[in-house]
């Protein structure tokens, strides 16, 4: 599931027994404008900030405005939980024996047709040290794939019309109603979309680190995003609050400013930092994918020479390990490694619910490539969510290792509300206890984020580019 950040702090701290007395306005209750600026059911004028717009990434302006890359990269956000779920069904059930029944169904042999459409790392070809897929996966050929193989799945919705995590359907029911996946993978063809990789190999039910790196041909960019939390073992990984002082930072050359001691969470850092099962060279999972992504920059007929931009995603988990991932990057860009010699000057990071990673001294260098202009993080934050807060309090505080006090938020912040325009700050950490309510379950969930994020109160923040972001956020020392 999608709601698990040590289930969201235990409940929000068993929601801190109170709601503090905050009225939560259900984004379901803001009436919704229709393409005309006009809300659909209270007639109400859309310039007062209360709808929601209908926003379609293939209408958006071509430029790269807040407004294109905030829907664009939490779709690809959301994508990376679904996608796994469908390989993963995939996997564990082609070619074995099922019953339609525990005690008493009749059994048969599970067979998807053409499965190769979505785990291309199955097909003959050779395979690159860099990449686990042999060849490039298009959003044609995922929607061939669920077409043709709709009766072993089941996409469970909700009251609200959410799609649910995917489930194998034992009772082979056939379907012919299409699902809300190939809706969104057909919005992704408009854009050229190709997967040149997805790596999930070693990953079960439970969790463990999952991403994928995605061309964007009509806008020009390459994006690496990273699958939020799932399951237990990600978990374990979450609640590692110990501060890792060495693996990003294990030359002098690494640290920029002098006399501090920067710390990174063991739990994530551990994920990006550990030898990547498999890889032909004994690499860090870390320095396997800067790779696919540097050789993409210098080698892809597609991207070289017309001047791609680099953007790193995720949610929840996904989020803190899109923030290290796209520091390092720049760390490395800052001291000319040969190992992104062919990545752009500035790597920019979009997070959605992204919890805090480091300590102060971590965000002095995060500072530090922000001056430099190598790097660039717009941090999405729902009000009420508590995961991308420090300073946990009990009784979440007691399953956690460390001391979740030392950490604080990098990058500017949108602070988002359910019934009102967008907040913008630079850094702006929060406790958890001041976004500690009843409702915070819910306001970590990626459909509360659709919700927010599509408010019509945002646009006109949303006008301006990252750029423009970063340079009314101020001179990067608060």
């Amino acid at each position: 599931m999608r709601y698990t950040f040590i289930s969201i702090l235990l409940c929000a701290a068993l929601a801190a027994s109170v709601s503090h007395g905050q009225e939560v306005v259900s984004a379901s209750d803001v009436p919704v404008a229709d393409e005309n600026g006009v809300c659909q059911n209270d007639n109400t004028a859309a310039a007062d900030g209360s709808c929601r717009s209908n926003y379609s990434l293939s209408e958006a302006v071509q430029e790269d405005t807040v407004d294109v890359v905030i829907h664009a990269l939490l779709k690809i956000s959301d994508f990376v939980y679904s996608f796994a779920n469908v390989r993963r069904i995939v996997k564990e059930n082609d070619g074995k024996q099922r019953s339609t029944s525990r005690w008493f169904g009749k059994k048969y042999t599970v067979a998807f047709d053409t499965p190769a459409l979505i785990r291309t790392q199955d097909g003959a070809q050779e395979q690159s040290k860099d990449k686990l897929l042999k060849y490039v996966i298009t959003p044609d050929a995922i929607k061939e794939f669920m077409e043709l193989n709709r009766k072993w799945y089941k996409e469970p919705v909700d009251e609200d019309g959410n799609a649910g995590d995917w489930e194998f359907d034992k009772t082979v029911t056939e379907k012919n109603e299409s699902f809300l996946l190939e809706a969104a993978v057909e919005e992704a063809a408009k854009d050229n979309m190709k997967i040149v990789d997805y790596d999930d190999e070693f990953c079960k039910g439970k969790g463990g680190l999952v991403y994928g790196v995605v061309v964007n041909l009509t806008r020009k960019w390459i994006t690496v995003a990273f699958r939020g939390t799932i399951g237990s073992t990600d978990l374990m990984a979450d609640r590692d609050f110990r501060l890792d002082h060495e693996s990003l930072f294990d030359s002098e050359d690494d640290i920029f400013v002098s006399g501090g001691k920067p710390g990174t969470h063991m739990g994530f850092t551990t994920y990006l930092c550990d030898e990547k099962k498999g890889d032909q060279d004994g690499r860090k999972c870390l320095d396997r994918i800067l790779s696919c992504v540097n050789e993409e920059f210098k080698s892809n007929p597609d991207v070289v020479g017309k001047d791609f931009d680099l953007y790193v995603t995720g949610h929840s988990l996904g989020g803190g390990l899109a923030n290290l991932f796209a520091f390092k990057a720049a760390q490395l860009k800052a001291n000319n490694d040969e190992s992104v010699k062919y990545l752009p000057e500035k790597i920019t990071a979009l997070t959605y619910a992204a919890p805090c990673v480091g300590n102060d001294d971590y965000n002095k260098e995060f500072q530090y490539l922000e001056k430099k202009g190598n790097l660039r993080h717009i941090r999405i934050a729902n009000e009420g969510d508590v995961v991308p807060t420090n300073n946990i309090i009990p009784p979440a505080s007691l399953a956690i290792k460390g001391n979740s006090k030392l950490y604080t938020q990098n990058g500017v912040n949108l602070h988002l509300h359910a019934d009102k325009e967008v907040e913008v700050d630079y850094r702006a950490t929060k406790s958890c206890w001041s976004q500690t309510s009843l409702s915070s379950l819910d306001n970590h969930l990626v459909t509360e984020y659709y919700k927010r994020v599509e408010l019509l109160a945002n646009k006109k923040v949303y006008q301006q580019t990252v750029e423009e972001l970063y340079n009314a956020a101020g001179d990067f020392t608060n």
